[in-house]
C-alpha cells in the first residue's frame, strides 16, 4: 500500500511539472504566437528600451512614448488591427510615411519598409540614396513649409521631438495630418536604441519579423562583448568634438561610453557622472589628455581639418601619433545605420582596441583620420 502511495504521489508530481512546464512554454510564446486572438490587454516586455510601451488590445494596439528621463508618458498612439478608420486611430495598412531623421529611415530598411517612404526631411544626409521620382524632400521639421507634407498627404510623420514647440507641428494638425514621435535617440544603452525596431514592427505589423532582427542584434553583441571583455583594458582613450569653444565629451553614463566600458577601453571620463555630453573648454580637455593615447569621434575628416579649429591640438599624443578615428567622413553610414546595428559599432571599437582578437580590421563606421 505504501508503494502505490509512493508511486501515485510521484505521478502526480510529474504531471504537476509537465503543466507548470507547459505553462512557462506557452508564457515564452505569448509575445508574439497568435497575438491578434488576445482577448485583453497584454503590454509587451522591452529587454533594455525605456522609451516606449507597446500595449496590445483586442482591436488597436497602443503605442505610449515614455521620457528616459522623467519617466513619464509624453505622447499615446493608436493603431488599428482592424479596418475601422478614426481620427483618433492610425490605420492598419499605411502606404505613405514620411521620416524625418536617418535613424527612421535606417530602422525601416531593416524591416524592407522603405517603399512606403514617400517623404523624408534632407537628401544629403542619406547613406544610401532613395529614389527622387518617388520620395519628396520637405526640409528639416523646424523650418520645413507645411505644404510640402500636406501635398503628400502621409498616413503617418515620423520625428524625433527635438522641436517639440517648432509651429508646423500645430498646422500638420490644422490639416488633419498625424506625426508619431521617436525617443530612440534617449536611449542610454546601444541595444535600447535597436529595440525601438519593435515599435515600428507594432506600427507596420512585422512584430515577429522586428522581434527576430532584435534577437540576432542583441545575440550578435553579447558575442563581441564577451570576447572582448577578457583581454586588458591597455590603451587610454577620450572622445568628443570641439565646437564654439565648447569640447562635447560623452559623459559617464551615455550610450558612447556605454559602448566603451562593453568595448573594454580605458575610457578617460568613464567615471563622471550624467547621460548626456560634459561641455569642457578647450584648455582643460587637452590638459587632461596630453598623454591619451587615441582620441574617438573627433569631429573632422582629416588632420588638417582639427589643426583649423585649434593649433592647440598639436599637443594632443593621439594627435602626433595619428590615433584618430571618426565616423564623420563615412557618408553618414553611422546616423543611418549604427541605431540599429550597435553590434557593428563594437566591432569597430573591439578592432581599434583589441585588434589581434578579429581576423580582418575592416571598420563598418569608424575611418582613421587621414593627414
Amino acid at each position: 500500500m505504501k508503494e502505490k502511495l509512493l508511486l501515485i504521489k510521484s505521478i502526480f508530481i510529474s504531471m504537476l511539472m509537465l503543466v507548470i512546464l507547459g505553462s512557462c512554454a506557452a508564457e515564452e510564446k505569448k509575445e508574439f504566437a497568435e497575438i491578434e486572438e488576445i482577448s485583453d490587454e497584454f503590454t509587451l516586455e522591452n529587454d533594455f528600451a525605456q522609451g516606449f510601451q507597446i500595449i496590445y488590445h483586442i482591436s488597436f494596439i497602443e503605442i505610449n512614448i515614455i521620457d528616459p528621463d522623467t519617466k513619464e508618458i509624453v505622447d499615446s498612439y493608436k493603431i488599428s488591427k482592424t479596418d475601422q478608420s478614426s481620427p483618433d486611430l492610425f490605420p492598419k495598412n499605411m502606404s505613405s510615411v514620411v521620416a524625418m531623421s536617418t535613424t527612421q529611415l535606417g530602422m525601416m530598411r531593416k524591416l524592407s519598409l522603405e517603399e512606403k517612404v514617400t517623404g523624408f526631411s534632407d537628401f544629403n544626409l542619406l547613406c544610401n540614396p532613395l529614389s527622387e521620382a518617388a520620395v519628396k524632400e520637405v526640409g528639416h521639421f523646424g523650418m520645413s513649409d507645411a505644404e510640402a507634407f500636406i501635398a503628400i498627404n502621409p498616413d503617418i510623420i515620423f520625428y524625433s521631438g527635438f522641436d517639440d514647440s517648432a509651429p508646423i507641428l500645430s498646422k500638420l494638425k490644422q490639416a488633419n495630418l498625424k506625426t508619431f514621435k521617436i525617443l530612440e535617440w534617449k536611449e542610454t544603452h546601444p541595444l535600447g536604441r535597436a529595440e525601438w525596431i519593435k515599435v515600428y514592427g507594432a506600427i507596420f505589423q512585422k512584430e515577429q519579423k522586428a522581434s527576430a532582427i532584435f534577437d540576432e542584434i542583441k545575440a550578435k553583441y553579447y558575442n563581441i562583448k564577451d570576447k572582448l571583455k577578457i583581454q586588458e583594458k591597455g590603451s587610454t582613450a577620450f572622445a568628443g568634438t570641439y565646437f564654439g569653444d565648447i569640447f562635447n565629451v560623452p559623459a559617464g553614463d551615455s550610450y558612447m561610453a556605454i559602448l566603451f566600458e562593453d568595448a573594454n577601453i580605458d575610457y578617460v571620463y568613464a567615471k563622471t557622472k550624467g547621460v548626456g555630453s560634459l561641455n569642457l573648454s578647450l584648455e582643460e580637455t587637452i590638459t587632461k589628455n596630453v598623454d591619451t593615447e587615441f582620441w574617438l569621434n573627433a569631429g573632422a575628416s582629416s588632420k588638417k581639418e582639427l589643426l583649423n579649429q585649434s593649433q592647440k591640438f598639436k599637443m594632443l599624443k593621439a594627435m602626433r601619433t595619428g590615433k584618430l578615428y571618426s565616423y564623420f567622413g563615412n557618408n553618414n553610414c553611422f546616423w543611418e545605420n549604427s541605431p540599429i546595428e550597435p553590434h557593428l559599432l563594437l566591432e569597430d571599437l573591439g578592432k581599434i582596441f583589441h585588434p589581434e582578437l578579429f581576423e580582418d580590421d575592416k571598420l563598418n563606421f569608424y575611418e582613421l583620420i587621414a593627414e
